[in-house]
Formats: C-alpha cells, structure tokens, sequence
C-alpha cells in the first residue's frame, strides 16, 4: 500500500470514530426555522446554509474525466469538518469553522520539467501524475442574523500538508472570509462564501476563492441548485476557473442518523477558464448531520 493510501485510510478512520468526531465535525448554522431540529426540510435547509448552527462531517468524492492543459483523469477525496460555537456575543451568536483536508490524485499536465542546462530542452521528464496529500484549509465565520438572513466574516488560514509540491504551494496563507446569505424567500437560498489567501512569504501566490449559493427546497428533504464547488481566480498569474454546476441531494435519516446526500455534475466551458482547469467533473456528498 501506498503511503498516501495510509495517510487516508487513518484519516477516515479518526474521523468516522463518533465519539471523536462529534467534538471536531464541519460546520453549518441555523436552519430555516431557525431551531436547529426539525423535520428534514429543515434539516435539508440547514445543511445548504454555510451559517447555520449545524455540525457536519463531510465526506466529497470527485472524479474528473477530462481536464484542460493535462491527459488523463483526476481525482480528489475531500474530508471536511463544520463546527459552530456558541460565542455568547449579542453581535456575532456563533462562530462557524470549516476544516478541510483534500487527498489528491492529479491529471498529467501537459508539457516537462527541464532537468539539463537552462535552455537546453533535451534533459527533461514528463510531469506525470502526483497523488498525496493536498493543503489543509481553515475558514471561519462570526454569523451576524438579520431579519432576510445573515452575513458574517472571519479568520482562516491554509497550511502547507501537500506530500509533494505538485499537491500544494508549500506556503502558509491567510485567508480572511466572508459570508452574505438570503433567506427570506420561501424555499429558497441564495449566498456568497469567499475567502483571500495572503501568502506569509514569497513561496505562494495571491487568490481569490468563492461559491455562489443558490438552493431551491424541493419538500420531503429533497433539494437542487448551484453546487458546492469554489470558484477560483490567481491574481498573480491571472489564471481563473468558474465551472457551471448542477446539484440534486436529499437529507434522510438512516438508523436515526440524519445524513445529507447529493451528486454534483459540474462543467467548464472553454471561456470560463484560464490555465489548467477540469472540464467535466462529478462529485458524490455523503455527509453526517448533527442538529443543536
């Protein structure tokens, strides 16, 4: 076995241990009834709003086919963590945190990397595909309630645990966060999550990261809409992805556990991007929901 296929295998392992995992899973806010419980429109309600006062464990499975500038397939585990915290502030209630760790597994770039003298093309190798650990992200929210939803803003960070510099920046970020969410249509949400990352030093670049929000609440716990996936802009190299995305879940209950379901397919037309950049993707959600 692989070493990255180790370090996945004890991740999940930690975090599907429920007597650890309900002290450390992602986080989400009130629901749309603004009790936290329940039935599962609620719920479904809750676990779309990045505000809501909702503990998630998260666990993303992406398969990219075809990817821009590279050959091959590409594929990435997310693990994701949602805590809030009550803060006992009149201002900001809560406090939402997100933690995510990806595994990685890239397409293979087009192109080389020069080995030989500077300006000599015939001592290179092929990039190749890379497979490890990715960067740990952290992101957090200090929710402000409004009568038509919320806003919020917070700290977060980006840690350099990619296992090969392919999978990473090998630099730390700040990544200051921001959150506006819209709820006082009926069975519906829209919002906007985004996050800068500031490198601390030289090594890493300058991007703007965010995801817009649109759900529509279907009944009996079923709901479609935008997916989850960022959309991503380096201003240093100006390179930008901005993929369509189309989502179909559902929140049940199995064995009195309430989870969150749903598939992602998500497509990049060629003028929504600029540098690599999947063009077709589909994304599998199985997410553990935990009210109050």
């Amino acid at each position: 076995m692989r070493r990255t296929e180790v370090y996945a295998a004890l991740i999940i392992a930690a975090l599907a241990n429920p007597v650890w995992g309900q002290n450390i899973f992602v986080i989400r806010g009130q629901d749309a009834a603004g009790s936290g419980g329940g039935g599962s429109g609620d719920l479904a309600a809750a676990a779309n709003n990045p505000t809501s006062d909702l503990t998630i464990f998260q666990i993303q499975n992406t398969f990219v086919p075809n990817t821009y500038e590279a050959s091959g397939f590409s594929h990435t585990l997310g693990l994701q963590m949602v805590k809030p915290f009550k803060t006992g502030w009149e201002l900001f209630p809560t406090w939402v945190t997100r933690s995510t760790l990806p595994v990685i597994t890239t397409a293979d770039p087009d192109g080389s990397i020069p080995i030989g003298p500077p300006n000599d093309g015939g001592f290179s190798i092929p990039l190749d595909n890379q497979s490890g650990l990715g960067d740990f992200t952290f992101i957090s929210i200090l929710n402000h309630p409004t009568d038509w939803g919320s806003v919020g803003v917070g700290p977060g960070f980006m840690a350099p645990t990619a296992t090969r510099p392919e999978l990473g920046e090998q630099s730390w970020k700040f990544s200051p966060t921001f959150v506006v969410m819209y709820t006082a249509i009926e069975n519906w949400q829209f919002g906007l999550v985004g996050y800068y990352n500031f490198p601390f030093d030289d090594k890493g670049s300058k991007s703007l990261m965010f995801q817009p929000i649109i759900v529509r609440q279907l009944g009996n716990g079923w709901f479609t809409g935008w997916g989850d996936d960022l959309w991503s802009f380096n201003t240093d190299s100006g390179n930008f992805a901005m993929p369509l995305q189309l989502r179909l879940g559902k929140v049940h209950t199995f064995g009195g556990q309430p989870m969150n379901i749903f598939v992602t397919g998500a497509y990049t037309p060629d003028d929504f991007h600029k540098g690599p950049a999947p063009e077709w993707s589909i994304k599998l959600s199985v997410s553990y929901l935990f009210p109050g």
